[in-house]
């Protein structure tokens, strides 16, 4: 049995992309992220986990709070980096979606998604 906590949809700002303009003025992002523990929890008890608050904080300080990176890719390794040290996680799984991405036609949207470990099936 696996457990995974998750997050999903979270809608921040943040200041990155490949042009210069995209790393001045805020644009949004959508962040989905998902860990599979270690163990189940047990006991009740939240230290067996992965709390909600730290997934989240983490992919805001990252995207909203974080420096300036070109490519969603560079936001996914830097949000695994930390979320894959805690304690009680085994793999993540993120998605990064940026619904005004400057593409050069009308409709599709922009998504990036990486997994930790590499080949970890959700």
């Amino acid at each position: 049995m696996s457990t995974i906590i998750a997050v999903e949809n979270y809608k921040l700002k943040g200041k990155h992309g490949v042009f210069d303009y995209e790393r001045e003025k805020d644009q949004n992002f959508v962040v989905s992220i998902w860990v599979v523990l270690k163990e189940p929890a047990s006991g009740d008890d939240l230290t067996t986990s992965v709390d909600y608050a730290f997934l989240q904080r983490t992919v805001h300080d990252i995207v909203a709070r974080g420096e300036s990176v070109y490519m969603m890719e560079t936001l996914c390794d830097q949000i695994i980096e930390v979320v894959s040290g805690h304690l009680n996680v085994a793999g993540v799984k993120l998605r990064i979606e940026k619904p005004q991405a400057p593409m050069p036609h009308d409709g599709g949207l922009a998504v990036v998604e990486r997994t930790w470990p590499e080949g970890l099936t959700f």
